[in-house]
């Protein structure tokens, strides 16, 4: 009887251990303020036909103090370049220059899914939202037969990421991989905003799939003729550090 007991008891125990819901994650700012960040690490984006490497992002973006299961940046891509395979019968590899010319934004949630627009950055209680919109994009692909300069246009529409967290009942209580945010601390002297002599700050890790995209122009629309004018197997792979002026964002 006594060993029944203990069963019982331990059994108790486990069933109240897995009752108890996971705690939601969420960013945290100590004070409100401007927030920014440059990577110099390759970010790798796939649209069609088109594989796009930019060797520069620099994201910023506007937090309130306390926590937030939202965070919204607005990054810019530079020195950036396309690689397109072309030809019939054997196909072969150009590099072609590439340019955005609009931002791109994102409004990063806790739980792992991300909202994206056209760059433009609103203002809501004290934090950056975004403002929706299309983020646009230009690959040069050369010349024509009658010498004039050829150019393809990306248009990046406002979109859910992955489009499954736009259908969810509750996507902030679910697990998405579309990013991933780390901590990071660099040394600064003790101060009443450092006091433990470290700044506080996040890396986010991006891993988009499904992007739906926008081809516009004669040889992008030849070259994506499998997809369409409009697509939807896009992705984008890298990551940027997002820093708080005078004080510390961090992720839990």
């Amino acid at each position: 009887m006594r060993h029944f007991k203990i069963a019982v008891g331990l059994a108790a125990v486990a069933l109240t251990v897995s009752a108890t819901p996971a705690l939601a994650h969420e960013f945290k700012a100590s004070i409100a303020g401007k927030t920014h960040g440059v990577a110099l690490s390759e970010q790798v984006f796939k649209f069609g036909p088109f594989k796009i490497k930019c060797q520069k992002a620099s994201a910023k973006g506007l937090v309130a103090a306390g926590s937030s299961k939202t965070y919204a940046a607005s990054v810019k891509y530079a020195k950036c370049l396309t690689s397109a395979l072309i030809g019939a019968s054997k196909k072969h590899e150009i590099f072609l220059g590439t340019r955005w010319l609009t931002p791109l934004s994102v409004e990063y949630h806790a739980s792992g899914f991300v909202e994206t627009g056209d760059g433009e950055l609103e203002e809501e209680a004290g934090k950056a939202v975004i403002a929706g919109g299309s983020a646009e994009l230009k690959v040069n692909t050369g010349k024509t037969s009658e010498g004039t300069r050829s150019e393809c246009h990306l248009s990046w529409p406002e979109q859910t990421i992955p489009i499954k967290a736009a259908h969810a009942k509750n996507p902030e209580e679910e697990e998405f991989s579309a990013a991933s945010y780390t901590n990071e601390s660099s040394p600064k002297p003790v101060s009443a905003k450092f006091p433990d002599g470290l700044q506080h700050s996040i890396v986010i890790s991006n891993s988009f799939k499904g992007i739906k995209f926008e081809l516009e122009g004669e040889p992008c629309e030849e070259w994506g003729k499998e997809e369409g004018p409009e697509g939807g197997g896009g992705t984008y792979v890298g990551s940027f550090p997002q820093i708080l002026t005078g004080g510390n964002l961090e992720f839990f």
